[in-house]
């Protein structure tokens, strides 16, 4: 091993470097990872992606209404793009570039109005009711109050009684994905 090490020292390298040569951009396939983006106006603040996230590299205020990513810290999973409700995060074919400094990319959230507010202001009235319970084949489980993202439905099987909050609730979908029954809709 040392013969090796020796007769390479005095060697020319194999490759050669000059700046004539162009710079090729690689190709990026249909399932190549890349940095997340968000489209902020989509963003409902629910927070699943933060849970979601591995390596805590995303964080979500609902009360400042801001989104943000620390890229260093990201893996580039996309659990945040598949658990995200709306779809409003995006794996782009592009990476973040290598650096000293820790890159965080912060998101202003826009204020959405509720339904029902835009109906008071004159606005055009709500589609539906917001969420709603059938509670005819509702069975009282809880698991839509386990997998809401703002705790916003309570749910208590002694007394058979279900109830969202109205103001608190985001509309995300999860709970209604997750019943066995079925019964809640949107």
């Amino acid at each position: 091993m040392s013969k090796m090490i020796l007769g390479s020292l005095f060697k020319k390298p194999a490759t050669k470097i000059s700046a004539e040569q162009p710079i090729i951009k690689k190709d990026w396939f249909e399932r190549t990872r890349g940095s997340i983006d968000i489209v902020a106006e989509d963003c409902i603040k629910c927070g699943m992606c933060q849970r979601k996230c591995p390596t805590n590299a995303i964080t979500v205020s609902r009360d400042e209404s801001f989104w943000e990513i620390q890229r260093m810290q990201c893996i580039q999973c996309g659990c945040c793009v598949e658990v995200c409700p709306k779809k409003c995060l995006l794996m782009n074919d592009t990476y973040t570039a290598p650096n000293v400094v820790k890159v965080v990319d912060k998101f202003d959230i826009p204020v959405q109005e509720k339904p029902a507010a835009a109906a008071a202001e004159g606005g055009a009235a709500p589609s539906g009711d917001g969420l709603t319970c059938n509670q005819d084949e509702c069975v009282y489980c809880g698991l839509c109050v386990k997998t809401c993202p703002v705790d916003a439905l309570t749910v208590n099987r002694d007394e058979k009684t279900w109830e969202v909050d109205k103001d608190a609730c985001v509309q995300c979908g999860a709970c209604v994905d997750k019943c066995p029954k079925k019964c809640l809709s949107l």
